[in-house]
């Protein structure tokens, strides 16, 4: 099997976009096996398909069927490519993506290096405090549900120099009800952000760049502080800004921006890989 691929960093957070048409129930399998260190290698891969709705240029169906923003931007990013755009111009792309009701926005701009792009990101389903189990000990937690993704928000100061060690066991032994999660190790002081973001039975991977973590980490603060805010949270491959709205008491948009790079394009070869 021969696949076409584009791979792009999105603030460091490697995704692999595949442009051969693979029906959806070989999709997990094979992302898993692209992504895998001996492969093409990345941290999360997503499948380019036709899109259904007149208003959006494709759809981007991620390889556990979750909601991605930097994938989502990545693509929109390659798309604007396409169209050898310079530096200073902009595009608007509409996107279908999984685990989003209704084609997203994307505003892609041309920089001297790479791609700027912005995204309005989907509201959460609910953000609530839940209460989990670890080595003996409850813990009060703030989770996010996005579409197709859960977040749980961890003050980094609490687990302190096992904070890592810490989260990769909770994400071994917490039932959570999502097939992908984050567990996000948040900094308020320093304003940094550790996602760690499992696949249930694909991968765990200390993201360098997380857009849906970094929105779970801005809609549960403006909700906690009851006001619009704009963050830019530090993470291992650099800066990610979230936009808030908030009014009358709820939020109302969410802004993802992220820089992007495209960083290779070339063809996989599988031996034969899932069903």
């Amino acid at each position: 099997m021969e696949l076409s691929f584009i791979k792009l960093s999105p603030n460091g957070n490697m995704t692999l976009l595949v442009e051969t048409p693979v029906p959806r129930n070989r999709q997990l399998a094979i992302g898993k096996r692209l992504i895998a260190t001996d492969h093409v290698g990345a941290e999360q891969a997503g499948f380019i398909e036709p899109a259904r709705h007149p208003q959006a240029a494709a759809r981007l169906q991620m390889m556990a069927g979750e909601f991605c923003g930097n994938a989502t931007l990545s693509l929109a990013c390659w798309l604007f490519s396409k169209e050898h755009p310079n530096p200073g111009e902009q595009a608007e792309i509409h996107l279908e993506v999984s685990g989003a009701d209704a084609p997203v926005s994307c505003r892609i701009t041309k920089q001297a290096q790479g791609y700027l792009g912005t995204l309005s990101m989907p509201l959460p389903q609910r953000v609530t405090t839940k209460t989990y189990w670890l080595s003996g000990r409850s813990y009060a937690l703030q989770t996010v549900e996005l579409p197709g993704i859960h977040h749980i928000i961890v003050p980094k100061a609490l687990w302190g120099e096992q904070a890592k060690q810490m989260a990769e066991l909770a994400a071994a032994q917490w039932d959570i009800p999502s097939e992908a999660f984050g567990i996000l190790l948040f900094d308020a002081d320093t304003m940094t952000l550790e996602p760690l973001v499992c696949v249930k039975g694909v991968s765990l991977i200390w993201e360098h760049g997380c857009g849906s973590g970094t929105t779970a980490v801005g809609a549960a603060l403006a909700l906690q502080q009851q006001s619009s805010l704009t963050l830019q949270l530090k993470q291992t491959g650099g800066v990610m800004e979230i936009t808030a709205q908030y009014h009358e008491h709820q939020l109302t948009a969410l802004y993802l921006t992220v820089q992007i790079q495209i960083v290779a394009t070339g063809i996989a070869h599988l031996e034969s890989c899932g069903k």
